[in-house]
């Protein structure tokens, strides 16, 4: 018999299919790994600009200025004169001093944003930030 026939049907030789299926595998774990790499980073920049007179929105879509932080992670956040929330610092979603000085981009042409913009305002631009025709 022939050895090329013989080692085909052992089932030796060269396996496309496994090289694509190590490919894939290297893959997700790259995406794995920068994905927890973004995550840290995201919590570190969190952490850094939660500071006293922050003006910041929390993830419930309450605006407020961020009047201290304690050690365990707490923030009190002054919803009204007066009116103080205490809330994790992972309950924050957005910082609006960032948000309100850089100008709004609307269906192509650029808006500029006043300093002084409204909560309903900034709740407004910040939904629509990310829309487009597919999700209007």
């Amino acid at each position: 018999m022939n050895p090329l026939v013989i080692a085909q049907a052992a089932g030796g030789g060269f396996n496309p299919s496994l090289i694509l299926m190590v490919a894939l595998f290297a893959v997700l774990i790259f995406m794995m790994f920068r994905g927890r790499k973004k995550q840290s980073a995201q919590q570190e920049k969190l952490k850094n600009n939660t500071v006293p007179g922050a003006k910041v929105m929390t993830n419930s879509g309450i605006f407020g200025t961020v009047v201290g932080v304690d050690a365990e992670d707490r923030v009190q956040v002054e919803v009204a004169p007066g009116v103080v929330l205490n809330l994790h610092r992972q309950a924050i979603a957005t910082f609006l001093d960032k948000d309100a000085a850089t100008p709004a981009v609307a269906d192509g042409a650029a808006e500029s944003t006043s300093t002084t913009e409204t909560p309903e305002e900034s709740l407004r631009r910040l939904n629509d930030e990310g829309k487009d025709e597919r999700n209007a």
